[in-house]
Parts: structure tokens; sequence; C-alpha cells
């Protein structure tokens, strides 16, 4: 019997075609500011209503394709192409409350087709 493989990634990346801007901080004294061309950045809001009450929700799905991971948890991702951050009051002021469409990173999870990286989730 004859294996059968396919020879490209069956994940088609045509809806990755949003610009986001992720900032990330070093820790220390370092902000880089990166625009990508390319992505996917998806909103969701989901409500829950019992008898004490309801709750919101707000979660979000990014998606970069391409072998690098080039975001990390604790990374603030804007949609479309945002302005430089250069001090710490500048990374203070640069939060979802006040600015819209800015989404904050809690989970990384790179996705794999044949021991390679073919593209990047964040969420949160």
């Amino acid at each position: 019997m004859r294996a059968l493989r396919r020879r490209k990634c069956p994940v088609d990346y045509s809806l990755c075609n949003q610009t986001v801007t992720v900032y990330h901080w070093d820790g220390a004294a370092t902000y880089t500011r990166t625009v990508i061309h390319g992505a996917f950045l998806d909103f969701k809001k989901t409500e829950n209503v019992d008898k004490t009450g309801s709750s919101e929700v707000n979660s979000f799905l990014l998606v970069i394709p391409g072998a690098d991971v080039p975001v990390a948890v604790g990374d603030k991702v804007l949609l479309g192409e945002g302005p430089e951050v250069n001090s710490r009051e500048e990374w203070a002021a640069l939060i979802p409350v006040k600015v819209p469409g800015l989404v904050v990173v809690r989970y990384v999870d790179p996705k794999y087709w044949n021991g390679a990286v073919v593209h990047t989730e964040a969420g949160g």
C-alpha cells in the first residue's frame, strides 16, 4: 500500500490580511515596537447569564504565519499600525481600557507542520 503524504501545509492563510503592532518590554528599559503585515486578529465577547446576574468575557485570537514566533506572553497587540513607545509612562498608558483595539497576550502557542513552525497563535 502506498503512503500518501501532503507536500504543503493544509492551513490556508488567506484570512491573514490585517496589520497589527506588537509591543514588547524586556523588563528593564527597552521597548520594542514591531509592525506585522499579514496577521489575523479576531475579537470575541461571551455573555453568561445566571440567577446571580450576568457577566461578560472578552477574548481574542491572533494568528501570525511564519517560522518565527514574534510575540510573547505579556506583549501588547494593537490592531493597525500603532505609535512608538519609548518610556515607562507611555508603556503604562498603553492599556486596553484607554486604547481601542489593544489586547494583552496571555498565551502563545506555536503550531508545527512536518517539524517546523508554520504559524503562531496567541490569545487572551
